[in-house]
């Protein structure tokens, strides 16, 4: 079965549904490698086994698993063509595409949660509902008219509406004992670099948030991670560098003001530095890989 995809080349609006089954070696190649994208993905495993890894955790996807993957996320996937199931691709412009009250999708804990758990089990009583709801997708764009683009719209907001439901069931289950962890303490670490690194890009601020000693802070991050505290923040700044450059035409200039560099030469030096290559070397270099 062919990639079917909504809209053609060029448009802002991104939405593709396709077999796993289908995928060329290329595409399982490329997926084997850590690497990030500009829109939102949903793998379900209907059959077989997969695995999704990510720098913060590594998912085993068996049979009757649904996996939701946020853009901008650095993973690395093995998947094959004796996988069954289907992927589905779309960007924050389709899900927008006439919705008033649009709920932008960082907000969904399917795409973004705290404790990174980003799948779901497809119990029997749910799986021929979810099947149904991607056949009548399936149906749609292999016949599609000028209603096709709002019938997707609101069948892919009916799959997720069940997959909330199926996870807000599934992770409903009384809260862990609070105590700290270096685990946990580790991931409150990058969660706070998350919502943080375009202003703070020091140690010392993420260790007073955290109630610790900088010090302390990069000794456990050494120690758990492989890597000091302050190289976890240079490379969440670098992947946000790359996926800006990646994703979109915005200039080295704006890109380094929108992530709180004052001095446009000392972020393209800064850059440079630690990935070896100019902003236009990376920009150029990454969409002939990947376009």
């Amino acid at each position: 079965m062919k990639n079917l995809k909504l809209f053609n080349e060029g448009s802002e609006k991104i939405f593709t549904i396709r077999k796993i089954c289908d995928l060329e070696d290329e595409e399982i190649e490329h997926n084997l490698m850590p690497h990030l994208h500009d829109f939102y993905s949903i793998f379900w495993i209907e059959s077989g086994e997969a695995i999704h890894a990510t720098e913060f955790v590594e998912y085993s996807l068996k049979a009757d698993t649904i996996l939701f993957v946020p853009p901008g996320l650095k993973h690395r996937m093995y998947i094959d063509q004796s996988v069954g199931g289907i992927y589905i691709l779309f960007n924050e412009d389709f899900i927008q595409y006439n919705r008033k009250n649009h709920v932008p999708l960082k907000e969904y804990r399917l795409f973004n949660n705290p404790d990174f758990k980003s799948l779901i089990t497809v119990i029997p009583e749910k799986r021929e509902k979810l099947n149904n709801i991607t056949g009548l997708i399936f149906d749609e764009l292999r016949n599609s008219d000028d209603y096709s683009q709002e019938i997707v719209l609101n069948l892919l907001h009916l799959f997720l509406l069940e997959s909330r439901r199926i996870f807000d069931h599934q992770y409903q289950g009384p809260k862990e004992d609070s105590d700290e962890t270096p685990d946990k303490t580790i991931i409150r670490f990058k969660q706070l670099i998350e919502e943080n690194y375009t202003t703070q890009k020091n140690v010392s601020p993420y260790a007073d948030m955290l109630n610790m000693n900088p010090s302390c802070l990069n000794e456990l991050t050494k120690r758990t991670t492989g890597i000091t505290a302050g190289e976890l923040i240079r490379n969440r700044v670098i992947d946000e560098t790359k996926r800006l450059l990646f994703s979109s035409s915005t200039s080295g200039k704006e890109i380094a003001f929108q992530l709180g560099f004052d001095d446009p030469a000392y972020f393209s030096r800064f850059f440079r530095k630690y990935t070896g290559l100019t902003l236009k070397e990376f920009r150029e270099h990454s969409r002939k890989k990947y376009h």
